[in-house]
């Protein structure tokens, strides 16, 4: 009886120590998804604030309208489109936003670790998604509240929303991707050549991608120190300190914008900035918006099609990219080719998107999104293909191929063999190999039941 009640006093203990386990861990979980929620919007929010404040005091407005002008630029910050004075903005600062994507890429990452099932990864991504729109809520609310203090029009809710949550999803989808993207994979039916293709080919068609906007980016660097007395002439219509301080701050916060219309330039495609059209054959001046990054727009050209030399930047990039997917497998190779610039369509569509939109009055501002991406489509696939065929006509490429082919029998003939032998399961006593076995003479011959029976033989009678 006292044995019987000591077992189930431990009994007891072992289910209260479990109960405070489960409750540690459910209270650590709920604890980190609101961290997620709400820790990467809250310091943005912390940081939008200090320059909505900042520029309110260097501008003398007084504060009535913080509450307004936080809302808007927090929408802004989302590339929300917003409408002041009845004039339409939606071409909005890239610089901002990328940063709020990679700090939500590099957040989330870690916080997926010692998740592993899709309810904790839902949980994450909903968590995630959820604070931040709630603060977008709370900034509707504030400029549909100041829309008499500032002349903001309340922006698309659903618009606003739908933004939100592309950004910190696709941030979040893609920090926990960075460790799962094999599993994903696999779960889909991608596994072994197929996944080695799609890796190699997604690799190289990203690469190609961020060259594209590293060739762009030094361009507009070599344009700003060639136009560099325009650039000048316009920071100097700022008037005071605070007037050269903001347009200096809005052209770098609208760079990325500008890097990438240059890259729809670069890959041969036309973009329009204002009254502005610029093309590499024969771009045409116009009004574009006070901005001393805009001074680098070229005039009318000395000589025609003198720009179109650039093209050889593109060209030079999609080789890059082409020897980067070679496989001695020509179906192979091509299917990299056509993963690659697949990928490097998709990320100049969505680049271009972004940067995209139109400036007030001035009219659009920004490449054509699906012409751009076709173009780059068109230079990794055609460059591509061509590199292929030639590198499936080279002679150490056949030998390769020769030899993979004859591996690949050999593989085929030894599994052959092993199924043969495991699909045969007759038997034929004349050609079995016989079985070592104990010879017995007849049934009546004494059964050794231990080897030391073996030690004592009973002496024989004699004659």
């Amino acid at each position: 009886m006292k044995g019987q009640s000591g077992s189930l006093a431990a009994r007891l203990r072992q289910v209260r120590q479990n109960q405070r386990e489960h409750a540690r861990a459910t209270a650590g979980t709920a604890r980190e998804l609101v961290i997620v929620a709400f820790a990467v919007p809250l310091v943005t929010l912390l940081v939008l604030a200090l320059v909505v404040i900042a520029t309110m005091a260097a501008a003398g407005t007084g504060f009535g309208a913080f509450g307004t002008a936080l809302g808007s630029a927090w929408l802004c910050l989302h590339q929300v489109p917003l409408s002041v004075g009845g004039v339409s903005i939606s071409a909005l600062p890239l610089l901002p936003t990328i940063g709020l994507v990679v700090a939500v890429f590099v957040y989330t990452g870690p916080s997926a670790r010692l998740r592993t099932t899709s309810a904790d990864l839902g949980a994450l991504v909903g968590a995630a998604v959820g604070g931040p729109m709630l603060i977008t809520a709370l900034a509707l609310a504030l400029v549909l509240d100041g829309s008499s203090v500032l002349p903001v029009n309340p922006p698309n809710a659903l618009w606003a929303f739908a933004a939100t949550a592309l950004i910190y999803g696709g941030g979040t989808i893609a920090g926990i991707g960075r460790r799962d993207w094999r599993v994903w994979g696999e779960r889909a039916g991608i596994r072994g050549e197929r996944l080695d293709d799609l890796v190699a080919g997604v690799r190289a068609g990203a690469l190609a991608a961020l060259a594209m906007v590293g060739a762009a980016a030094a361009l507009v660097c070599v344009l700003l120190l060639l136009n560099w007395p325009a650039v000048s002439r316009v920071v100097a219509g700022g008037n005071r300190v605070d007037g050269y301080l903001g347009l200096v701050v809005v052209s770098l916060l609208y760079l990325p914008n500008v890097v990438i219309d240059a890259v729809g330039v670069l890959v041969g495609t036309t973009v329009q900035l204002g009254g502005a059209t610029v093309d590499l054959f024969n771009p045409q001046p116009g009004a574009v918006p006070a901005l001393p990054i805009l001074a680098i727009l070229p005039g009318d050209p000395p000589i025609r099609y003198l720009w179109a030399i650039a093209l050889v930047v593109p060209l030079a990039i999609a080789c890059r990219a082409a020897l980067r997917m070679r496989h001695y497998d020509l179906a192979r190779n091509l299917r990299r080719v056509t993963v690659g610039a697949a990928t490097t369509a998709a990320v100049l569509l969505i680049a271009t998107v972004g940067a995209g939109g139109t400036i007030g009055e001035l009219g659009r501002a920004g490449g054509d999104a699906p012409v751009v991406a076709l173009a780059a489509f068109a230079w990794i696939m055609v460059v591509g293909a061509i590199a292929a065929l030639g590198n499936g006509l080279r002679a150490e490429t056949k030998a390769a191929r020769a030899a993979a082919l004859a591996g690949r029998q050999l593989d085929d003939a030894a599994h052959g063999a092993e199924a043969a032998v495991d699909a045969d399961d007759s038997w034929d006593p004349a050609t079995a190999v016989p079985t070592p076995a104990f010879y017995r003479p007849d049934d009546d011959a004494p059964v050794i039941d231990d080897v030391e029976d073996l030690m004592f033989v009973d002496d024989l009678p004699g004659d």
